[in-house]
């Protein structure tokens, strides 16, 4: 005798292409993300794409001031945030700039993220080390912006030393955030020139 064939019923059916779509869409996203990490590293040391990366960031001047290169960048386009880092290559220092670029209204203001940035610290790639000790705040010209900013002291896990600065912009018009930070090397004194040089370079956001 023949065995009768029993199709399953419409809600297992139902539930059989639920999972399989569901599969579908975490398999498509997955590989989304790590296409588009691939392409940011790919990115982040090519000098072509770095200058596009920092035009994105600020008004940069082409080429950068003398004694400037940039060193690589990070262009998170589905997070709308792009971080590039620019190196005075005589004396090695270093200036960071993270730059929100679709900020709302109700963004943080510039003076309570330099209080937060008091609070976090510094990270660099060579070292993670906390503020104790503030020596000057003020503001900075920056083009057609005034940035907010304070140097200090700061200190790693390690005992280190370092001399740091931290500043920020915010352009409600534009919808930007820019942070900026500059670090010493341990035991040394930041050479503030190097950053408000590059700074005061950029006629705007």
């Amino acid at each position: 005798m023949k065995k009768e064939k029993h199709s399953l019923p419409l809600w297992s059916k139902s539930l059989i292409a639920l999972v399989f779509i569901g599969v579908a869409g975490f398999l498509y996203t997955a590989t989304s993300i790590i296409l588009e990490f691939r392409t940011i590293s790919l990115r982040s040391t090519d000098k072509a794409y770095m200058q596009v990366c920092a035009q994105k960031i600020a008004r940069f001047p082409q080429p950068l001031p003398a004694g400037y290169e940039y060193t690589y960048d990070l262009d998170f386009d589905w997070f709308n945030v792009a971080l590039l880092v620019v190196e005075h290559v005589s004396d090695k220092q270093k200036i960071y700039f993270i730059c929100h670029l679709n900020d709302s209204s109700e963004a943080i203001a510039a003076k309570e993220l330099l209080d937060r940035f008091y609070d976090i610290g510094i990270t660099t790639e060579s070292a993670t080390c906390k503020f104790t000790d503030v020596k000057t705040k003020g503001e900075l010209e920056v083009g057609s912006e005034k940035m907010l900013y304070m140097t200090g002291l700061l200190k790693d896990a390690n005992g280190r030393v370092y001399e740091g600065l931290v500043g920020c912009i915010r352009n409600t018009q534009k919808k930007k955030t820019l942070l900026v930070w500059s670090l010493s090397e341990p035991g040394k004194a930041l050479n503030m020139e190097v950053c408000t040089n590059l700074l005061k370079s950029l006629p705007s956001l």
